[in-house]
């Protein structure tokens, strides 16, 4: 009777998940997964000191620009002025390079003419134009260093 016994249970226990480690814990005597927080954000981009939008009135610009380089010049005497001409890129290398010239011509070389009419040495504005996909209209933007 015992041995009926024994062999009933056992064919019982056959049908049964054994206990073990990971009956409590499903993760148990597996490798950790490691986890890689993202990095940080960057810090943000350093504004220009002033923009202009292409088409805006030399009147609306003007003193505020005559302003802002005079104390640019009264904090730190030989600063860079860093002017530079964005505009959304054309259909064609040639509609770009149009595009920009035009800008430069006529809106980054009066808005330069102004910060060394300001009291700027003509040494310390530098110009430069590119194309940015993320501008929807022409700019001119001015940074210092």
């Amino acid at each position: 009777m015992l041995r009926g016994g024994l062999i009933g249970g056992a064919g019982f226990l056959a049908g049964c998940k054994l206990l073990d480690q990971r009956t409590f814990d499903p993760n148990a005597s597996r490798p950790p997964k490691v986890y890689i927080p993202p990095p940080p954000p960057g810090p943000p981009p350093i504004p220009p000191l002033i923009e202009v939008l292409a088409g805006t009135p030399r009147s609306q610009w003007e003193s505020a620009v005559q302003t802002v380089t005079r104390k640019a010049l009264d904090r730190k005497p030989n600063i860079l002025f860093l002017v530079r001409v964005l505009a959304p890129p054309g259909i064609s290398e040639d509609a770009t390079r149009d595009a920009l010239q035009r800008v430069l011509a006529e809106e980054g070389q009066p808005i330069a003419d102004t910060i060394v009419g300001a009291g700027a040495d003509p040494a310390q504005v530098e110009m430069s134009a590119m194309p940015d996909s993320s501008v929807a209209s022409p700019r001119v933007q001015v940074y210092v260093r």
